[in-house]
């Protein structure tokens, strides 16, 4: 597998990776079974399949801060409507730039997800994207 290693996020070069790092044990359900096919909200798509919920966002463009917070909003929706032990993955198809506030914004949801016992991974994340999630040594201090 292709996993690309960070600190905070799973990160996958392809969907078909991420979707089978997630895939949830056959013995052990996520316990919202009960969740629709599939949630609109202003920027993000969901739908659930094979027991992973699939995120992408509804205009695959660069999102800057004026966007971030509409995000925000998303990402906490989504966050309260999935279940405890929830496998989510984050497709990042079509995007190619976004500002730290959609990062921070992403870390929030990734808390929350935590928090129930669930777990993140992100996928297809386009080279100058990525940039955005390692910053350089000399950028740390």
């Amino acid at each position: 597998m292709a996993k690309i290693p960070h600190r905070v996020f799973e990160i996958y070069e392809s969907r078909d990776e991420a979707t089978r790092a997630l895939k949830p044990n056959l013995e052990k359900a996520a316990t919202e079974s009960s969740a629709p096919d599939s949630w609109t909200f202003q920027h993000l798509t969901v739908s659930r399949s094979a027991g992973v919920t699939h995120v992408r966002f509804t205009e695959a463009k660069d999102f800057g801060e004026e966007t971030a917070a509409g995000l925000r909003e998303d990402f906490s929706r989504l966050a309260g409507k999935l279940g405890i032990d929830s496998k989510v993955l984050v497709d990042f198809t079509g995007v190619v730039l976004f500002s730290a506030a959609f990062i921070d914004a992403l870390v929030v949801f990734s808390k929350k997800l935590r928090n129930k016992g669930s777990r993140i991974a992100l996928c297809c994340l386009a080279p100058t994207a990525r940039e955005f999630f390692f910053v350089p040594e000399d950028r740390r201090r």
